[in-house]
C-alpha cells in the first residue's frame, strides 16, 4: 500500500462492481473512498462528508438519470470540487448528446488502475496548483 493521502473521492455509478472496484483501487492507494450507487445515497454522503470530498467520480448514465442531473444538487453542495466522469460509452457519443464538454475529465471504462490513479493524481494536484476558487 501506498502512503495514507488526504484526499476524499466520492464515488457514484449505479454498477456496484465497477463502483466497488474503483473504491478499492483507490483504498489501495492510499486515499479515502466512499461509494454511492444512486443519486440521493450520493447526496446523503455529500452531506456527511462535503467539505472533505477532494473529487468526485460520476457515471455518465444510470437507472436515476445521468451524472449531470445528479450534478445539479451535487453542485450546489460541491461547488468546488473537480469531477471525473466515467462511461462505458465513448467520449464522443456523449459530447455529441450533450452531456460532456470536449474537454471535461473522462475515462472509458474499463479502466486500468494505473490510468485511474494517474488522472486522478492529475486532477487533484491540478486543483491543488489552480484552485477553483
Amino acid at each position: 500500500m501506498h502512503e495514507q493521502r488526504r484526499e476524499t473521492i466520492l464515488v457514484v455509478d449505479d454498477d456496484q462492481e465497477l463502483r466497488g472496484g474503483i473504491c478499492r483501487i483507490l483504498r489501495r492507494e492510499g486515499y479515502t473512498a466512499i461509494p454511492a450507487g444512486r443519486g440521493i445515497e450520493a447526496q446523503w454522503c455529500v452531506e456527511q462528508h462535503g467539505a472533505k470530498v477532494d473529487l468526485l467520480i460520476a457515471g455518465l448514465a444510470g437507472p436515476e438519470g445521468d451524472a449531470y442531473h445528479l450534478g445539479i444538487p451535487l453542485g450546489r453542495l460541491l461547488s468546488c470540487v473537480p469531477v471525473l466522469f466515467i462511461s462505458a460509452s465513448a467520449r464522443e457519443a456523449h459530447v455529441r448528446s450533450g452531456l460532456l464538454h470536449p474537454h471535461t475529465p473522462f475515462l472509458r471504462t474499463p479502466i486500468p488502475p494505473a490510468i485511474l490513479t494517474r488522472r486522478i493524481r492529475q486532477l487533484l494536484d491540478r486543483l491543488r496548483l489552480h484552485p477553483l476558487m
